[in-house]
């Protein structure tokens, strides 16, 4: 009986998610994460792993725009296995990450620091970003 319930639940679910899909639309996210501590980034990234399930994978494009002192989270991921965990998942979810090259020059860094961090993830500035990505429909969101 057990099984049976364990399936039935598991057929539904695509078509909960699609009902919760469906009353949000697609939505652009632009998520503005400059602060350095760890908690704080952790709910952020609670807040967008929920946004991502809420709205459904194919119905959203986040991207989540580092500077500043957030950009110690991306250093430390490199020996930290459960950041790169963190990083890794709501990568696999679809959210893109954005880096300021402002800061990798102020903290005197390369990208090559930061976990898995491509040369297409660096912008020269993060907040004319935030801008550029407002202009062409994005919601701003900074937890």
């Amino acid at each position: 009986m057990l099984k049976y319930l364990c399936l039935a639940l598991v057929m539904l679910m695509p078509a909960s998610n699609a009902v919760a899909s469906d009353n949000y639309g697609e939505q652009k996210v632009v998520y503005h994460m400059n602060y350095g501590d760890s908690s704080r980034i952790s709910a952020t990234f609670s807040n967008i792993s929920n946004h991502i399930q809420a709205v459904g994978e194919e119905n959203i494009d986040v991207r989540v725009v580092v500077h500043g002192a957030a950009i110690e989270y991306f250093t430390a991921a490199q020996d930290d296995n459960q950041k790169q965990v963190a990083l890794d998942t709501l990568r696999l979810s679809g959210a893109r990450f954005i880096i300021c090259g402002n800061t990798l020059d102020g903290y005197n860094i390369t990208r090559e620091d930061l976990y898995d961090v491509t040369a297409e993830d660096v912008v020269q500035a993060g907040l004319p970003e935030i801008v550029r990505l407002q202009q062409q429909g994005f919601s701003y969101v900074r937890p």
